[in-house]
């Protein structure tokens, strides 16, 4: 589906990244200690850094550090905020919507409305399609859009094929209504056929366990120790997340370069008219292919956010953003964002006049509690101990 805005303005945009880093050549043990082997994997795929949150830290967390910041840059007033939308697909709480959550910490006004979007690494771009919809329609005049994930959580350190690619964070986006014309472009293509091909099947009420039954938590204990072999021969536990790679593959080489030239095409421009290609850091390899084949020099590609931060998901277009060379033009911006689903969204952007912060360290509040701490909590609030 393509489309274009005419009164939307990118006011802002804050990311921030956990303080704990992770060197891919302080896990040799994990490459029989081999550093040319190291060396080749990072050339290859850009492996090196990457920053994962500590227990207990979840994507709202990470959201409302980025918010707070993005708040405080631009001295924004929080009553003027009429949306809060929150894209995330590792919740807090189910139910209820994590936003509330969010609109909780921050203080915002009861007039503003607050929800969640479900969306993967294509939530950036989703969420600001979204959020330019409200604009344009004149129903909202301010969008406090955020972003949170952490995908590195629940992933075993030895699996090379994951752990090495995923990092954590969180962005705040600021969107107005604009008086001047302020023109952007969008193209959205859903592939639902693959909505198989990354995901996480034992997650949710689709594989459902009563907690107050004793054969389910049998079944679930039993299931736990399973592991299975996958044709690629590597071996996986049946509760973790699958994902189909060849599947995934074929879906971004082939789909993503024919999305961002459709977007292209609808907004007249040509490839020369766009300044930098903000790509989901998938790894280095495929941002590289995917700029190659939508006829891209690829150092109009950047891949600095993967090889520092590593694959942050939903925040990795926002990080790339932060990273970009101040003298770079940001008008006509082309960001493009894919992945489970499977979605590809792709928009042509003008950031001329758009605050971007430098990717900031997440703080740690004080609200978040230990699991120990958090479960004598609900103890005393069931009880009526506490408030």
């Amino acid at each position: 589906m393509l489309c274009k805005f005419k009164r939307v303005k990118i006011s802002g945009i804050s990311t921030v990244v956990p303080p704990d880093e992770i060197n891919i050549y302080d896990e040799a043990q994990y490459y029989d200690n081999n550093i040319k082997k190291i060396d080749r994997m990072r050339k290859m795929v850009g492996f090196w850094k990457r920053r994962v949150v500590e227990k207990g830290v979840t994507a709202s967390d990470l959201a409302i550090c980025a918010a707070e910041n993005l708040i405080a840059d631009l001295n924004i007033d929080k009553e003027s905020i009429d949306a809060l939308i929150f894209v995330v697909q590792k919740l807090d709480y189910a139910p209820p919507v994590n936003a509330y959550f969010i609109h909780n910490k921050l203080g915002l006004s009861e007039k503003c409305i607050a929800t969640d979007i479900n969306q993967g690494c294509a939530g950036w771009v989703f969420g600001l399609y979204m959020a330019s919809q409200m604009i344009e329609s004149r129903t909202h005049k301010k969008i406090l859009l955020l972003n949170g994930d952490t995908p590195s959580v629940g992933i075993d350190k030895s699996d090379r094929n994951s752990a090495p690619i995923f990092g954590d964070g969180g962005v705040a986006t600021l969107i107005e209504y604009s008086e001047d014309e302020n023109i952007s472009y969008y193209n959205i293509n859903t592939a639902s056929s693959g909505y198989e091909a990354i995901i996480g099947p034992f997650t949710g009420m689709r594989f459902s366990l009563d907690i107050f039954n004793d054969e389910d938590f049998e079944l679930l204990n039993t299931l736990r120790k399973e592991k299975l072999t996958m044709p690629t021969g590597m071996e996986v536990p049946l509760l973790g997340g699958y994902m189909d790679g060849i599947a995934v593959f074929d879906f971004t080489i082939n789909s993503v370069p024919k999305n961002i030239n459709e977007l292209l095409n609808y907004a007249n421009m040509k490839v020369s008219d766009i300044p930098v290609l903000c790509l989901h850091q998938a790894n280095k390899q495929i941002i590289q292919q995917v700029a190659n084949i939508a006829g891209f020099d690829i150092e109009k590609a950047p891949y600095k956010a993967f090889e520092n931060f590593g694959n942050n998901t939903m925040c990795s277009i926002p990080t790339t953003l932060s990273l970009l060379d101040k003298e770079i033009k940001r008008k006509n911006i082309l960001c493009c964002g894919y992945g489970n689903g499977l979605v590809c969204v792709s928009s042509i952007l003008n950031l001329e006049n758009t605050y971007i912060s430098e990717v900031n360290k997440f703080v740690k509040p004080d609200y978040i509690m230990t699991r120990d701490e958090y479960i004598d909590y609900w103890r005393k609030k069931i009880k009526g101990e506490s408030k």
